[in-house]
């Protein structure tokens, strides 16, 4: 089996457990949607910034930088896992202090003093230590490439919300409480089980010494990430902030909705990027630059495709799941579907930097879209409102995806026609998705 055929085979089983875990979050969703209405879906929206932006300012991503160390061999399983939750729970519990102390200023600044959510506030930012150790593990699993635990990972999580959610909402009417209690629970579960799925058949007895070596490593190369992480989440929040300023709790709601439901659209990259990452910090730049074309190209073709399918559909789609009250969250998802099939195409490069030492890049690549992104929203927000929104968005995933491939063009000296697709990745896509499923129907 060649490189590239494990790759996409390997981010195909991957992608079924995605589009799997996609449309029960979308089937959850829609629950949600129709049990709290635009206002107090727009109040959850609003919440949960807070342990995203914990996420993006507090974890050290020394857990995605040790992808790299593990790929390359340069130091031993057992000790990067310790000292991944080491730190990982020394920067969890200064910052979960830190917004547990602010704790009436967050909720007077979401709020702006008309409710008050201090009781779910305090349960999130209580959780965020054990959210940085769930990272942590299932990190962990995708540089030991064991896609079928990290699978399980993500799959048990997502069924044990769908479960609570249906459960809180519908039975003991918790309303936001719910939602909130929906997403600790499984979260805490799913956490033990990571633990107790690790393979540690050759570690040796646990002694607690600090490897300096492995720390200057995995500190050194993380920053890198640090840096990335941050400015990618604030990207990626960049427009619910910007909408916590200038829409209704309502508009909020049918923004988060339309924006979700595009990023069906992400799950091939994102499988692919899962397992181009590890696999390339294993590879030569040669054979790195081939896999990352061939990734870009499948790519394109598949979300052109998808994204046009979902044009067609998306009123009708939105309607079904959310309701007629959700029918605006339709005009979000259809100024989205163009920005995130480009962007979204071009982002599988992104691994290649990462495999390859080139981390510092990032940052540098990422600052001129984010810029773009806060001055779109700015504008676009203010003076068009729901529909500013939706192109600040899509604007925005555009203008990232462009910035990864002119500058992967330009370090690689990769002509541009090598980079358009051709009937041979057609032919490529047809034979993979017959090879898996002949292999499918072999085993059954």
């Amino acid at each position: 089996m060649t490189n590239k055929d494990s790759i996409f085979k390997l981010a195909f089983s991957i992608l079924q457990r995605d589009v799997f875990i996609f449309v029960l979050s979308i089937l959850t969703g829609a629950l949600v949607a129709r049990k709290l209405g635009p206002d107090l879906l727009g109040v959850w929206v609003l919440l949960s910034l807070v342990p995203s932006y914990a996420e993006a300012f507090g974890r050290l991503k020394t857990d995605v930088a040790s992808i790299y160390i593990l790929g390359s061999k340069q130091e031993k399983p057992q000790e990067i896992l310790f000292f991944n939750n080491f730190v990982a729970l020394i920067t969890s519990l200064s910052i979960s202090l830190a917004l547990l102390w602010q704790l009436d200023f967050i909720d007077q600044m979401l709020f702006n003093q008309s409710t008050s959510h201090k009781h779910e506030l305090f349960l999130l930012i209580c959780f965020i230590p054990f959210e940085f150790l769930l990272l942590n593990y299932s990190y962990y699993f995708i540089a030991q490439e064991n896609v079928s635990t990290y699978n399980k990972l993500n799959l048990y999580r997502a069924l044990l919300n769908a479960i609570l959610i249906y459960l809180f909402l519908f039975f003991y009417d918790f309303n936001i409480l719910g939602v909130v209690l929906s997403k600790i629970i499984p979260s805490f579960i799913i956490l033990l089980f990571a633990w107790i799925s690790v393979d540690r058949r050759d570690w040796k007895a646990f002694s607690f010494k600090f490897n300096k070596s492995l720390a200057k490593k995995v500190l050194g190369y993380s920053k890198n990430f640090y840096f990335t992480g941050v400015i990618t989440h604030i990207f990626e929040l960049t427009t619910k902030t910007l909408g916590a300023l200038f829409l209704k709790n309502s508009d909020i709601a049918f923004y988060s909705q339309g924006e979700s439901s595009s990023k069906l659209l992400n799950k091939i990259p994102e499988a692919l990027a899962v397992i181009l990452y590890p696999r390339i910090s294993s590879l030569g730049k040669e054979d790195s630059k081939e896999i990352s074309i061939k990734s870009f190209k499948v790519t394109l073709i598949i979300l052109t495709l998808l994204g046009f399918l979902l044009s067609l559909v998306a009123k009708k789609l939105i309607v079904f799941l959310y309701g007629s009250a959700f029918e605006t969250s339709a005009d979000v998802l259809l100024i989205a579907i163009p920005g995130v099939v480009i962007g979204a195409s071009c982002l599988t490069l992104k691994p290649f930097f990462e495999g390859m030492g080139r981390a510092n890049l990032i940052p540098a690549i990422q600052i001129p879209p984010l810029i773009l992104q806060l001055i779109f929203g700015y504008f676009l927000i203010d003076s068009f409102g729901l529909i500013g929104a939706a192109l600040t968005f899509s604007l925005g995933f555009l203008t990232l995806g462009i910035s990864f491939l002119i500058t992967f063009i330009y370090l690689n000296s990769v002509p541009i026609s090598d980079m358009l697709p051709r009937l041979v990745d057609l032919k490529f896509i047809y034979l993979t998705i017959i090879d898996i499923v002949r292999k499918k129907l072999n085993r059954s």
